[in-house]
């Protein structure tokens, strides 16, 4: 009997064992996958090799000249690659429950691209591992559970056109990118302007909102949404500014789904550092 209690527990050991070994390596493959997708966006950058001017602004609508102006970007040049970090939580549906999360992201600006690394509920416990990306003009959404268990897996055209949206969205942390030779600006009132991207024949547009002093307050465009399967209204409101690598940049918001059901803010996030190279 007790020769047949060791064999159990011999075998019981085992599994947690081969377990936490596989598990270990599932992480490893998934991180190292993701390592070379940053590589591949880092290797790719061009250097714009434009500082930014007030001869380049003079041209622009009223409200657009505040937001650079504020911002601070005269006399700064276009970074090549932003690395960020940030914090927050996130949730699926209105009936879901928010999970934390710790994430880092990296751009390149010419050409535009951008890889989101994210763990869940931190990084130094991650229960899921998650990335998303625009990368060589593609878009793709990859979330697992302890890197093996698929919890998101989203690809295709309409990803590719999302992530440039959401790419043209984060500018708000790389403001001086907009006026690169690939971006269009045009007027619409004193408290908002339109800006247009254009990447590999994909083209994305929003229309950014102002106040007085030209601190950004929201963002507004048509994305498409993973979870109807169609195109949606979507906003991205800014609630914190701070300055950051010697720029005025928004650090704090949420972002909301305005759908035909109601509103769904999914995501809440701070941003805790920035770096321009």
């Amino acid at each position: 009997m007790l020769a047949a209690f060791r064999i159990a527990a011999w075998l019981i050991t085992a599994v947690v064992v081969l377990g936490v070994v596989a598990g270990a390596t599932s992480y490893w493959l998934f991180a190292r996958e993701i390592a070379g997708d940053l590589t591949r966006l880092t290797t790719a950058a061009q250097a714009p090799a434009k500082v930014v001017t007030e001869a380049m602004l003079a041209p622009l609508p009223a409200p657009a000249r505040r937001y650079f102006r504020f911002a601070g970007v005269v006399g700064e040049p276009i970074p090549r690659i932003v690395r960020l970090t940030q914090k927050g939580r996130i949730r699926g549906s209105v009936k879901d429950n928010w999970m934390a999360f710790e994430a880092d992201e990296t751009y390149s600006t010419s050409p535009p691209g951008l890889v989101w690394r994210a763990w869940f509920p931190a990084k130094a416990m991650p229960v899921a591992l998650g990335r998303d990306e625009y990368l060589e003009g593609k878009g793709s959404i990859l979330m697992k559970i302890l890197a093996t268990v698929p919890l998101a897996d989203e690809r295709g055209s309409e990803l590719a056109a999302a992530g440039l949206m959401r790419y043209l969205n984060e500018t708000m942390w790389f403001p001086a990118a907009l006026l690169g030779a690939n971006v269009t600006i045009a007027p619409i009132d004193d408290g908002s302007f339109q800006v247009s991207l254009t990447d590999r024949g994909e083209t994305a547009k929003a229309v950014l909102f102002v106040d007085v002093e030209g601190r950004l307050t929201n963002f507004r465009a048509q994305r498409y949404s993973a979870a109807t399967r169609r195109l949606e209204t979507w906003e991205t409101p800014v609630s914190g500014y701070r300055k950051i690598d010697g720029l005025n940049l928004p650090t704090t918001g949420f972002a909301v789904w305005k759908l035909a059901s109601g509103d769904l803010d999914y995501i809440e996030l701070e941003v805790t550092g920035i770096d321009h190279e």
